[in-house]
């Protein structure tokens, strides 16, 4: 087994941090594949959501050891997409090719599936679901899906799984989304609502009732934000990088785009075209960045120590299989 190694600093100012080289201490013969989120409990076990042949979701304590794990491919997921942790501890997925979001016990009992399992609703309807990209719960047991790729609309279900109303629509327009990649539901903070817009460039964020309060639009292509310890905002952004935010979407720290092994002769990662989708990104990468940069961020996840994890599918996106760095330990300096 390979030894954790700490390497490379990455940031500015007073946000910065050290990659951790071989965190995850997977089954001897278990790969990742690719990893389409990661997150983390209240007792900072990382849970990470990959497209592997064993375990979909594999369970790492916080110095990176395996737990256990769950879910086949083929059986209990088709594509895995997002997944969210509950303060009770249930676990909060979505399925892009299934058309389902499901709820589970944090041992792999299924409590709860949303959409009709391979069913898709028309596309752009705004009818739950068409490959929904995120899965979460807010405080007062309301969930929240992201339905992203296939409509564009953020639907909230009471409790026990019954839609109590849906907002979004295509468009740039205030909460309107281009590919709503995520939501986060800040429960410290009333509920607000954090959907990353991709093709947008831009995070929207609501009410809990869905009231647009404003966006953040100095980022570019962002996939998923999480909320740390310090109050600040981690955004993964698919164009090869990672932003710091302070809590008005003020720029504290960002790497990743200055660095990589990027041709900029050609643009455009392989994904479906569309009019508002243009430039994808801008300079391809060609080969392996290295530890601490990027391919393309897909998840994002930070503990209470304020230690953070980056998830990338960059085998789908960018032809590169990145092994173990496909979901990647940062931690402050």
């Amino acid at each position: 087994m390979e030894k954790e190694v700490r390497m490379g600093t990455f940031g500015s100012n007073d946000y910065k941090f050290e990659v951790v080289e071989n965190f995850f201490k997977r089954p001897k013969g278990w790969p990742f594949v690719e990893v389409a989120d990661v997150a983390v409990d209240r007792d900072d076990n990382v849970y990470v959501f990959n497209r592997g042949p064993y375990a979909a979701i594999m369970i790492f304590d916080k110095s990176g050891e395996y737990l256990g794990g769950w879910g086949k491919i083929a059986f209990d997921f088709i594509v895995p997409h997002g997944v969210s942790i509950g303060p009770d501890g249930s676990v909060y997925t979505s399925d892009t090719g299934d058309h389902t979001v499901r709820k589970w016990t944090k041992d792999g009992k299924s409590l709860m599936t949303l959409g009709r399992p391979l069913t898709n609703t028309p596309e752009q309807s705004g009818i739950p679901f068409n490959r929904p990209t995120h899965f979460t719960v807010a405080s007062n047991g309301d969930l929240y899906a992201s339905d992203g790729y296939g409509n564009s609309h953020i639907h909230c279900f009471d409790a026990e799984g019954n839609l109590k109303f849906s907002w979004g629509g295509h468009g740039s327009g205030p909460g309107e989304f281009d590919t709503i990649h995520s939501v986060y539901v800040d429960i410290d903070d009333g509920d607000k609502i954090y959907a990353t817009d991709r093709y947008n460039n831009r995070i929207q964020y609501f009410s809990k009732a869905g009231e647009f309060l404003g966006e953040w639009t100095n980022v570019n292509l962002p996939n998923d934000v999480r909320k740390g310890p310090d109050g600040n905002f981690y955004v993964a952004e698919l164009d090869h990088r990672v932003s710091i935010l302070d809590s008005s979407g003020n720029l504290l720290s960002r790497w990743g785009d200055v660095g990589a092994n990027v041709d900029d002769s050609e643009t455009g990662s392989g994904l479906p075209d569309s009019p508002s989708r243009n430039p994808m990104i801008v300079g391809k990468i060609k080969h392996e960045p290295g530890a601490g940069l990027f391919g393309a961020p897909h998840g994002i996840a930070v503990d209470s120590e304020g230690s953070f994890y980056v998830s990338e599918v960059s085998e789908t996106f960018l032809g590169i299989d990145r092994g173990d760095r496909c979901v990647q330990k940062f931690v402050r300096v």
